[in-house]
Protein backbone atom coordinates (compact mmCIF):
# COMPACT_ATOMS: atom_id res chain seq x y z
CA UNK A 1 0.00 0.00 0.00
CA UNK A 2 2.83 1.98 0.92
CA UNK A 3 4.63 1.71 -2.26
CA UNK A 4 1.66 2.22 -4.17
CA UNK A 5 0.97 5.86 -2.68
CA UNK A 6 4.17 6.30 -3.36
CA UNK A 7 4.48 5.72 -6.55
CA UNK A 8 1.57 7.87 -7.57
CA UNK A 9 3.49 10.56 -5.97
CA UNK A 10 6.21 10.02 -8.80
CA UNK A 11 3.84 10.28 -11.01
CA UNK A 12 2.34 13.45 -10.15
CA UNK A 13 5.66 14.82 -9.51
CA UNK A 14 6.88 13.53 -12.90
CA UNK A 15 3.98 15.43 -14.68
CA UNK A 16 4.33 18.67 -12.73
CA UNK A 17 7.91 18.39 -13.81
CA UNK A 18 6.85 17.78 -17.13
CA UNK A 19 4.02 20.65 -17.50
CA UNK A 20 6.28 23.26 -16.14
CA UNK A 21 8.81 22.59 -18.54
CA UNK A 22 6.45 22.76 -21.17
CA UNK A 23 5.28 25.98 -19.95
CA UNK A 24 8.83 27.44 -18.94
CA UNK A 25 9.55 26.49 -22.77
CA UNK A 26 6.87 28.03 -24.16
CA UNK A 27 7.53 31.06 -22.28
CA UNK A 28 10.81 31.47 -23.31
CA UNK A 29 9.57 30.53 -27.28
CA UNK A 30 7.03 33.43 -26.85
CA UNK A 31 8.56 35.76 -24.84
CA UNK A 32 12.06 35.91 -26.65
CA UNK A 33 10.86 36.47 -29.89
CA UNK A 34 8.39 39.22 -28.86
CA UNK A 35 11.10 40.87 -26.35
CA UNK A 36 13.72 40.67 -29.45
CA UNK A 37 11.29 42.44 -31.70
CA UNK A 38 10.05 45.22 -29.39
CA UNK A 39 13.50 46.16 -28.98
CA UNK A 40 14.08 46.37 -32.62
CA UNK A 41 10.87 48.27 -33.38
CA UNK A 42 11.05 50.97 -30.09
CA UNK A 43 15.31 51.36 -30.09
CA UNK A 44 16.60 54.89 -31.36
CA UNK A 45 18.96 56.52 -31.87
CA UNK A 46 19.85 60.67 -32.23
CA UNK A 47 19.40 61.61 -35.77
CA UNK A 48 22.63 64.47 -36.76
CA UNK A 49 21.14 68.39 -36.48
CA UNK A 50 23.75 70.38 -38.18
CA UNK A 51 23.06 74.01 -37.68
CA UNK A 52 25.74 76.62 -40.39
CA UNK A 53 25.70 80.07 -39.86
CA UNK A 54 23.83 81.47 -43.45
CA UNK A 55 24.98 85.05 -42.63
CA UNK A 56 25.83 86.80 -39.82
CA UNK A 57 26.56 85.42 -35.99
CA UNK A 58 24.19 82.79 -34.97
CA UNK A 59 23.52 82.33 -31.06
CA UNK A 60 23.44 78.56 -30.07
CA UNK A 61 21.81 77.75 -26.49
CA UNK A 62 22.88 74.87 -24.83
CA UNK A 63 20.38 72.67 -22.10
CA UNK A 64 22.39 74.80 -19.43
CA UNK A 65 21.47 78.35 -20.75
CA UNK A 66 24.88 79.12 -21.98
CA UNK A 67 25.07 80.44 -25.32
CA UNK A 68 27.90 79.71 -27.79
CA UNK A 69 28.20 82.26 -31.09
CA UNK A 70 28.63 80.26 -34.67
CA UNK A 71 30.26 82.60 -37.29
CA UNK A 72 29.35 82.53 -41.29
CA UNK A 73 31.32 79.13 -42.71
CA UNK A 74 31.14 77.38 -39.76
CA UNK A 75 29.21 74.72 -38.57
CA UNK A 76 28.05 72.78 -35.60
CA UNK A 77 25.66 69.88 -34.21
CA UNK A 78 22.92 70.41 -32.12
CA UNK A 79 20.83 67.91 -29.71
CA UNK A 80 17.24 68.20 -27.55
CA UNK A 81 16.90 71.30 -25.25
CA UNK A 82 19.11 73.49 -27.35
CA UNK A 83 18.53 76.69 -29.11
CA UNK A 84 19.19 78.38 -32.60
CA UNK A 85 18.84 82.13 -32.12
CA UNK A 86 19.08 84.68 -35.00
CA UNK A 87 19.31 88.70 -34.47
CA UNK A 88 18.99 91.11 -36.92
CA UNK A 89 21.11 90.45 -39.33
CA UNK A 90 21.87 86.61 -39.08
CA UNK A 91 20.26 83.72 -40.46
CA UNK A 92 20.82 80.26 -40.25
CA UNK A 93 20.79 76.65 -42.33
CA UNK A 94 19.42 73.15 -40.67
CA UNK A 95 20.29 69.70 -42.05
CA UNK A 96 18.48 67.01 -40.78
CA UNK A 97 20.15 63.51 -41.06
CA UNK A 98 20.18 60.04 -40.07
CA UNK A 99 23.54 59.61 -38.09
CA UNK A 100 26.77 58.62 -40.48
CA UNK A 101 24.51 59.03 -43.54
CA UNK A 102 24.59 61.88 -45.82
CA UNK A 103 20.51 61.05 -47.00
CA UNK A 104 18.73 65.02 -46.57
CA UNK A 105 15.76 64.12 -44.56
CA UNK A 106 14.65 68.19 -43.77
CA UNK A 107 16.44 70.89 -44.26
CA UNK A 108 15.46 74.37 -42.62
CA UNK A 109 16.23 78.53 -43.46
CA UNK A 110 16.41 80.09 -40.21
CA UNK A 111 15.48 83.96 -40.83
CA UNK A 112 16.67 86.65 -38.85
CA UNK A 113 15.40 87.41 -35.31
CA UNK A 114 13.97 83.70 -34.72
CA UNK A 115 14.24 81.23 -31.69
CA UNK A 116 13.81 77.96 -32.11
CA UNK A 117 14.28 74.91 -30.02
CA UNK A 118 15.14 71.33 -30.56
CA UNK A 119 12.83 69.14 -29.20
CA UNK A 120 13.05 65.73 -30.06
CA UNK A 121 15.27 64.23 -33.33
CA UNK A 122 15.17 59.96 -33.14
CA UNK A 123 15.53 57.56 -35.80
CA UNK A 124 15.11 53.96 -35.32
CA UNK A 125 18.02 52.40 -34.36
CA UNK A 126 17.48 49.00 -36.53
CA UNK A 127 16.15 48.95 -40.33
CA UNK A 128 13.62 46.52 -40.02
CA UNK A 129 11.83 48.66 -37.80
CA UNK A 130 8.49 50.39 -38.62
CA UNK A 131 8.69 53.30 -36.79
CA UNK A 132 9.41 57.04 -38.24
CA UNK A 133 11.95 59.31 -38.54
CA UNK A 134 10.85 62.09 -35.30
CA UNK A 135 11.93 65.64 -35.31
CA UNK A 136 10.10 68.31 -32.87
CA UNK A 137 10.85 71.95 -32.25
CA UNK A 138 9.50 74.73 -30.69
CA UNK A 139 9.41 77.95 -32.56
CA UNK A 140 8.71 80.85 -29.77
CA UNK A 141 9.53 83.75 -32.15
CA UNK A 142 10.46 84.22 -35.78
CA UNK A 143 10.53 82.86 -39.36
CA UNK A 144 11.29 79.09 -40.74
CA UNK A 145 11.17 77.76 -44.54
CA UNK A 146 11.40 74.04 -44.28
CA UNK A 147 11.86 71.94 -47.13
CA UNK A 148 11.06 67.42 -46.97
CA UNK A 149 12.83 65.96 -49.79
CA UNK A 150 10.75 62.81 -50.80
CA UNK A 151 10.57 59.67 -48.35
CA UNK A 152 13.47 57.24 -49.07
CA UNK A 153 12.46 53.95 -47.28
CA UNK A 154 11.31 55.48 -44.00
CA UNK A 155 8.70 58.37 -43.99
CA UNK A 156 9.47 61.51 -41.16
CA UNK A 157 6.99 62.89 -38.70
CA UNK A 158 8.08 66.66 -38.04
CA UNK A 159 6.30 68.19 -35.36
CA UNK A 160 6.63 72.39 -34.39
CA UNK A 161 5.06 73.47 -31.25
CA UNK A 162 4.65 77.37 -31.26
CA UNK A 163 2.94 79.72 -28.06
CA UNK A 164 -0.34 79.74 -30.57
CA UNK A 165 -0.52 75.77 -32.45
CA UNK A 166 0.76 72.70 -32.73
CA UNK A 167 1.71 72.13 -36.46
CA UNK A 168 1.90 68.20 -38.02
CA UNK A 169 4.02 67.54 -41.11
CA UNK A 170 3.95 63.88 -42.49
CA UNK A 171 4.03 65.00 -46.01
CA UNK A 172 7.53 65.82 -48.32
CA UNK A 173 6.93 69.19 -49.22
CA UNK A 174 8.03 72.98 -48.88
CA UNK A 175 6.68 74.96 -45.81
CA UNK A 176 6.56 78.20 -44.15
CA UNK A 177 5.72 79.39 -40.67
CA UNK A 178 6.14 82.74 -38.91
CA UNK A 179 5.69 83.04 -35.18
CA UNK A 180 5.00 86.42 -33.76
CA UNK A 181 3.16 87.27 -30.19
CA UNK A 182 -0.11 88.04 -31.83
CA UNK A 183 -0.27 84.42 -33.96
CA UNK A 184 0.76 81.62 -36.36
CA UNK A 185 1.10 81.72 -39.48
CA UNK A 186 1.40 78.32 -41.73
CA UNK A 187 2.23 78.29 -45.26
CA UNK A 188 2.09 75.42 -47.76
CA UNK A 189 4.35 75.97 -51.34
CA UNK A 190 3.75 72.36 -51.63
CA UNK A 191 3.07 69.11 -49.55
CA UNK A 192 0.30 69.22 -46.65
CA UNK A 193 0.45 70.09 -43.18
CA UNK A 194 -1.94 70.00 -40.23
CA UNK A 195 -2.33 72.78 -37.64
CA UNK A 196 -4.34 72.70 -33.83
CA UNK A 197 -4.69 75.31 -31.89
CA UNK A 198 -2.93 75.66 -28.30
CA UNK A 199 -6.14 76.84 -26.67
CA UNK A 200 -9.33 76.32 -28.72
CA UNK A 201 -8.19 72.70 -29.80
CA UNK A 202 -9.48 73.49 -33.48
CA UNK A 203 -7.65 71.71 -36.26
CA UNK A 204 -6.95 72.70 -39.60
CA UNK A 205 -5.60 70.22 -42.42
CA UNK A 206 -3.93 72.67 -45.15
CA UNK A 207 -3.05 71.31 -48.63
CA UNK A 208 -0.82 72.86 -51.24
CA UNK A 209 -0.99 76.47 -51.86
CA UNK A 210 -2.83 77.40 -48.51
CA UNK A 211 -2.25 79.70 -46.12
CA UNK A 212 -3.56 79.57 -42.11
CA UNK A 213 -3.14 82.36 -39.40
CA UNK A 214 -3.72 81.02 -35.70
CA UNK A 215 -4.33 84.15 -33.66
CA UNK A 216 -3.33 83.92 -29.69
CA UNK A 217 -6.44 82.09 -28.50
CA UNK A 218 -8.31 81.53 -31.41
CA UNK A 219 -9.19 78.81 -33.78
CA UNK A 220 -7.07 78.50 -36.91
CA UNK A 221 -8.62 80.69 -40.08
CA UNK A 222 -8.69 79.34 -43.61
CA UNK A 223 -7.96 77.74 -45.58
CA UNK A 224 -6.33 81.05 -46.76
CA UNK A 225 -4.83 82.08 -50.45
CA UNK A 226 -0.88 81.78 -50.21
CA UNK A 227 1.97 82.87 -52.40
CA UNK A 228 2.07 81.93 -56.57
CA UNK A 229 5.45 80.09 -57.60
CA UNK A 230 5.86 81.50 -60.76
CA UNK A 231 8.28 78.91 -61.73
CA UNK A 232 8.18 75.32 -62.81
CA UNK A 233 9.46 72.15 -61.77
CA UNK A 234 11.64 75.21 -58.91
CA UNK A 235 13.31 72.42 -57.12
CA UNK A 236 14.58 70.47 -60.76
CA UNK A 237 12.44 67.43 -59.53
CA UNK A 238 11.77 66.82 -63.03
CA UNK A 239 15.38 67.19 -64.17
CA UNK A 240 15.92 70.03 -66.68
CA UNK A 241 11.68 69.89 -67.89
CA UNK A 242 11.29 73.74 -68.32
CA UNK A 243 14.27 75.08 -68.74
CA UNK A 244 16.56 75.99 -71.69
CA UNK A 245 20.25 75.46 -71.78
CA UNK A 246 22.12 77.95 -73.95
CA UNK A 247 25.20 76.91 -75.56
CA UNK A 248 28.36 77.78 -73.89
CA UNK A 249 30.42 80.55 -74.90
CA UNK A 250 34.04 79.80 -74.48
CA UNK A 251 36.73 82.53 -75.14
CA UNK A 252 39.28 80.22 -76.44
CA UNK A 253 38.97 77.49 -79.33
CA UNK A 254 41.52 75.29 -78.06
CA UNK A 255 39.56 74.83 -74.00
CA UNK A 256 36.42 72.76 -73.45
CA UNK A 257 32.81 73.41 -72.47
CA UNK A 258 31.66 72.64 -68.93
CA UNK A 259 28.70 70.63 -67.83
CA UNK A 260 25.07 71.41 -66.92
CA UNK A 261 23.15 68.68 -65.78
CA UNK A 262 20.57 67.32 -62.91
CA UNK A 263 22.73 65.25 -59.78
CA UNK A 264 21.49 63.64 -56.71
CA UNK A 265 23.29 64.62 -53.76
CA UNK A 266 21.57 63.07 -50.99
CA UNK A 267 18.91 61.34 -52.75
CA UNK A 268 17.69 65.14 -53.59
CA UNK A 269 18.19 66.62 -57.29
CA UNK A 270 20.13 69.34 -57.66
CA UNK A 271 21.19 71.38 -60.72
CA UNK A 272 25.20 71.12 -61.13
CA UNK A 273 27.37 73.06 -63.19
CA UNK A 274 30.84 73.08 -63.67
CA UNK A 275 33.49 73.43 -66.07
CA UNK A 276 37.53 72.50 -66.11
CA UNK A 277 39.78 74.88 -67.77
CA UNK A 278 41.22 78.22 -68.97
CA UNK A 279 40.53 81.27 -69.89
CA UNK A 280 36.63 82.73 -69.84
CA UNK A 281 33.58 80.32 -70.27
CA UNK A 282 29.78 81.06 -69.37
CA UNK A 283 26.13 79.20 -69.64
CA UNK A 284 23.35 80.31 -69.32
CA UNK A 285 19.96 78.48 -68.24
CA UNK A 286 16.61 79.91 -68.87
CA UNK A 287 12.95 79.73 -67.59
CA UNK A 288 10.60 81.61 -69.15
CA UNK A 289 8.08 83.24 -66.92
CA UNK A 290 5.92 86.06 -69.22
CA UNK A 291 3.32 86.32 -66.05
CA UNK A 292 1.83 89.83 -65.21
CA UNK A 293 2.61 91.27 -61.59
CA UNK A 294 1.28 94.38 -61.79
CA UNK A 295 -1.26 93.88 -59.12
CA UNK A 296 0.86 91.68 -56.33
CA UNK A 297 1.31 92.64 -53.11
CA UNK A 298 4.92 90.96 -53.23
CA UNK A 299 7.17 89.02 -55.39
CA UNK A 300 9.84 87.64 -53.54
CA UNK A 301 13.03 85.91 -54.89
CA UNK A 302 14.52 82.66 -52.85
CA UNK A 303 17.28 80.27 -54.16
CA UNK A 304 19.50 77.67 -52.20
CA UNK A 305 22.82 76.87 -53.65
CA UNK A 306 26.30 76.12 -52.95
CA UNK A 307 29.60 76.97 -54.73
CA UNK A 308 31.86 74.36 -54.39
CA UNK A 309 34.93 75.90 -56.04
CA UNK A 310 36.20 78.46 -58.40
CA UNK A 311 39.54 79.27 -60.10
CA UNK A 312 39.52 83.20 -60.49
CA UNK A 313 38.91 85.26 -57.10
CA UNK A 314 35.92 87.62 -56.44
CA UNK A 315 34.43 87.40 -60.46
CA UNK A 316 37.35 88.37 -62.07
CA UNK A 317 38.85 91.42 -63.64
CA UNK A 318 35.67 93.38 -64.70
CA UNK A 319 33.32 91.86 -62.05
CA UNK A 320 31.76 89.79 -64.88
CA UNK A 321 32.79 86.36 -64.37
CA UNK A 322 30.66 85.63 -61.05
CA UNK A 323 30.34 81.53 -60.30
CA UNK A 324 26.61 82.19 -60.12
CA UNK A 325 24.46 84.94 -60.99
CA UNK A 326 20.95 85.39 -60.73
CA UNK A 327 18.82 87.49 -64.09
CA UNK A 328 15.58 89.10 -63.59
CA UNK A 329 14.32 89.87 -67.14
CA UNK A 330 11.56 92.52 -67.01
CA UNK A 331 9.41 95.63 -67.72
CA UNK A 332 8.68 98.06 -65.44
CA UNK A 333 6.23 99.86 -64.86
CA UNK A 334 6.77 102.29 -67.33
CA UNK A 335 7.02 100.35 -69.95
CA UNK A 336 10.59 99.90 -70.44
CA UNK A 337 12.53 96.53 -70.40
CA UNK A 338 15.26 96.01 -68.25
CA UNK A 339 17.47 93.39 -66.28
CA UNK A 340 18.32 92.60 -62.47
CA UNK A 341 21.28 90.97 -61.74
CA UNK A 342 22.84 89.79 -58.54
CA UNK A 343 25.89 87.77 -58.57
CA UNK A 344 27.66 85.15 -55.83
CA UNK A 345 31.15 84.54 -55.04
CA UNK A 346 33.37 82.40 -52.96
CA UNK A 347 37.00 82.94 -52.94
CA UNK A 348 39.01 86.02 -52.91
CA UNK A 349 38.60 90.07 -51.43
CA UNK A 350 37.24 92.71 -53.78
CA UNK A 351 39.82 95.34 -54.60
CA UNK A 352 39.31 98.60 -56.40
CA UNK A 353 40.35 98.55 -60.60
CA UNK A 354 41.84 95.05 -60.19
CA UNK A 355 38.86 92.48 -59.06
CA UNK A 356 36.07 94.54 -58.41
CA UNK A 357 32.91 94.08 -56.16
CA UNK A 358 30.78 94.65 -59.01
CA UNK A 359 30.37 94.51 -62.75
CA UNK A 360 31.70 97.30 -64.53
CA UNK A 361 30.35 96.14 -67.60
CA UNK A 362 26.91 95.30 -67.20
CA UNK A 363 24.10 97.59 -68.04
CA UNK A 364 21.76 95.96 -65.65
CA UNK A 365 19.46 96.76 -62.48
CA UNK A 366 22.63 95.10 -59.88
CA UNK A 367 23.92 95.48 -56.38
CA UNK A 368 27.53 94.36 -55.41
CA UNK A 369 28.39 90.80 -55.31
CA UNK A 370 28.06 89.53 -52.33
CA UNK A 371 30.43 86.65 -50.95
CA UNK A 372 28.99 83.01 -49.81
CA UNK A 373 31.00 80.66 -47.66
CA UNK A 374 32.64 77.94 -50.27
CA UNK A 375 31.25 74.46 -50.01
CA UNK A 376 28.59 75.30 -48.28
CA UNK A 377 25.09 75.99 -48.83
CA UNK A 378 23.54 78.91 -48.73
CA UNK A 379 19.92 80.88 -48.66
CA UNK A 380 19.06 83.98 -50.61
CA UNK A 381 15.79 85.64 -50.73
CA UNK A 382 15.16 88.84 -51.41
CA UNK A 383 11.72 91.24 -51.77
CA UNK A 384 12.61 91.49 -55.98
CA UNK A 385 10.12 94.86 -55.92
CA UNK A 386 11.65 96.98 -53.32
CA UNK A 387 15.06 95.84 -54.01
CA UNK A 388 14.64 97.23 -57.34
CA UNK A 389 13.07 100.79 -56.00
CA UNK A 390 15.86 100.62 -53.73
CA UNK A 391 18.15 100.97 -56.38
CA UNK A 392 15.91 104.18 -58.30
CA UNK A 393 14.62 102.19 -60.34
CA UNK A 394 10.67 101.56 -61.28
CA UNK A 395 9.77 97.96 -60.09
CA UNK A 396 8.98 95.33 -62.57
CA UNK A 397 4.84 95.17 -63.78
CA UNK A 398 5.97 91.82 -66.23
CA UNK A 399 8.65 89.07 -65.30
CA UNK A 400 9.74 87.89 -68.68
CA UNK A 401 12.12 85.11 -67.44
CA UNK A 402 14.67 84.45 -64.88
CA UNK A 403 18.22 83.10 -65.77
CA UNK A 404 21.06 81.50 -64.11
CA UNK A 405 24.20 82.18 -65.35
CA UNK A 406 27.77 80.34 -64.12
CA UNK A 407 30.73 81.60 -65.56
CA UNK A 408 34.53 82.26 -64.82
CA UNK A 409 37.58 80.03 -65.76
CA UNK A 410 37.24 76.80 -63.77
CA UNK A 411 34.02 76.49 -61.33
CA UNK A 412 31.53 74.24 -60.25
CA UNK A 413 28.15 75.28 -58.38
CA UNK A 414 24.87 73.66 -57.46
CA UNK A 415 21.67 74.86 -57.03
CA UNK A 416 19.13 73.10 -55.23
CA UNK A 417 15.64 75.32 -55.61
CA UNK A 418 14.82 78.53 -56.85
CA UNK A 419 11.15 80.22 -56.60
CA UNK A 420 9.88 83.33 -57.66
CA UNK A 421 6.67 83.80 -55.07
CA UNK A 422 3.73 86.19 -56.10
CA UNK A 423 1.79 87.31 -53.36
CA UNK A 424 -1.52 88.85 -54.97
Amino acid sequence: MFEEKSKVERQRMAWAVLLSSFVICMVITIAIPFTANALVQNLSESLAISVQSNQGTVGIENTTGVRSALLAGEDVIIGPGERVLTGGTASALIAVNPPNEELLLARLQVYSNTDLTLLEAETPRFGVSDRTHVLSLKLDDGRIRITIPEFGERPSFVTIASPQSDITIQTPGQYTIIVNNDETQATVQTGALSVTAVNEGGTLALAENQRTVVPTGSDPVGPLETERNLIVNSDFSQELNRWTIFPWNVERADQPAGHVRVLDAGDEPRLNISREGVGHADVQVRQSVNQDVAEVESLRLLVTFRILGQSLEVCGIDGSECPLFLRVNYVDGGGFSNTWQQGFYAAGDPVPNVQPDGCITCAMVQDTHERVPLGQEYFYDVDLGEEIARQGRIPPRFIESIILVSSGHSFEIEVVDIALLAAD
